[in-house]
């Protein structure tokens, strides 16, 4: 039995041991590559079905621009506005901010 429970706990360890050396080899998703798949007129649902769901919100009801973060701590951020029909009328290489909604006519 004792035995049995020490094969148990090496195996484990081993499994973990494992796991943790393939985390070395996975490498940051490649931003432009994903962002790329955003083109201006898809739905917010076309876009959260090849990015995922957005890492931060913003805007009325949370409607006007959505931000996916990239890298380590989601440092490099890109944003994705939508009009009133949520629909893409802009993406960018930064965080969503006031400015850039006027600029592409969302406020």
């Amino acid at each position: 039995m004792l035995e049995s429970k020490a094969y148990g706990a090496v195996a484990m360890a081993l499994v973990l041991i494992g796991l943790n050396g393939c985390s070395a080899f996975v490498k940051d998703p490649d931003p432009q590559e994903y962002m790329s798949r955003v083109k201006v007129g898809m739905t917010r649902a076309e876009v959260e079905d090849s990015l995922g769901p957005p890492d931060g919100n913003w805007g009325p009801w949370h409607s006007l621009c959505t931000e996916y973060a990239f890298k380590k701590h989601g440092t490099d951020r890109w944003s994705v506005y939508y009009n009133n029909q949520n629909r893409v009328v802009y993406t960018e290489h930064a965080g969503c901010n006031v400015k850039r909604a006027k600029e592409v006519g969302l406020r």
